[in-house]
């Protein structure tokens, strides 16, 4: 019986939250359509996903807090509404709005893109050759885990401040965030292969190109791969930062923008955007995990 409302309570919860929407809202509020469209879409993702328990759970916790939301705004309406906007306010700026977010978004990721390529780059090259080297990692490790915590965005000013562009420098801090944890990752991986593995290896004559590429790379392509799922979300957020800071253009710099103005019915979908966008990343993610790594 438990059980059973543990399922069925979601959509329960999706009833009243689609009557509630329906029903007659203070003066101020948007038209509800934009944000009806969203709840029906979450709705579908949960259908399909109804047989995970987790997502029920989910599901209960985010129906209760848009019906609070929709209640305490849209329907009894609190004294700060600009402060607090209703979320039909919040949805609809994206139909009213979606060029200039359209553009933020795709001008984040075009940074993101770049600074995740550099880092992949450098990160296992470099975390390659010093995890082959017993000596050179003993020197560059302590020195690496002094350095690898300090966050990144502290150099954001330096970084603005001696490249030539904002981007440049975006891609710098947004490379910094991705590299450490890839590179140090590298190295591990390298030291921690069973050595008999390596001696078979030589025993063969497996030239040192051949045995980086079919051995050493695929030993070390599950702890690069779960990294990146930690290390993406990071950088994303370090870009936002940094895009409040010089940008023109940007998630971070839409936030900043509106925030400057007070409207904050689009620094609200700014953030809800860049965590649909940083979901969507993981998820990327998680398929090229499926992908690459099928022995797991």
């Amino acid at each position: 019986m438990i059980h059973k409302l543990h399922t069925v309570l979601p959509h329960i919860l999706f009833v009243i939250l689609i009557a509630l929407i329906l029903s007659p809202s203070v003066e101020g509020t948007e038209q509800y359509l934009p944000f009806l469209v969203v709840c029906i879409a979450i709705e579908v993702a949960f259908i399909f996903n109804f047989k995970k328990k987790v997502a029920n759970d989910i599901g209960i916790i985010v129906y209760i807090f848009l019906i609070i939301w929709e209640y305490f705004t849209a329907k009894v309406g609190l004294k700060n509404a600009m402060l607090y906007p209703a979320p039909e306010n919040v949805f609809a700026i994206f139909p009213k709005d979606y060029e200039k977010i359209l553009e933020g978004v795709f001008s984040s990721l075009r940074l993101m893109f770049a600074g995740f390529g550099l880092a992949l780059l450098f990160g296992v090259s470099l975390g390659l050759l010093v995890g082959l080297s017993n000596r050179t990692s003993s020197i560059l490790m302590p020195i690496v885990k002094v350095i690898s915590p300090i966050p990144p965005i502290i150099y954001s000013p330096y970084a603005v401040a001696l490249l030539p562009s904002f981007r440049a420098a975006s891609v710098f801090v947004i490379t910094l965030t991705i590299f450490w944890p890839i590179f140090m990752n590298m190295i591990l991986s390298v030291q921690q292969i069973d050595h008999k593995i390596m001696d078979s290896a030589r025993t063969l004559n497996v030239q040192r190109g051949s045995m980086i590429w079919h051995i050493l790379l695929p030993y070390s392509l599950p702890g690069i791969i779960n990294s990146l799922t930690v290390s993406v979300s990071t950088s994303f957020l370090v870009l936002t930062a940094a895009e409040m800071i010089g940008a023109t253009s940007g998630l971070g710099w839409y936030i900043k923008y509106h925030s400057d103005f007070a409207n904050y019915s689009k620094v609200v979908f700014g953030i809800i955007m860049i965590g649909v966008i940083v979901t969507l990343l993981n998820v990327l993610i998680s398929l090229i995990r499926k992908i690459l790594i099928r022995w797991k």
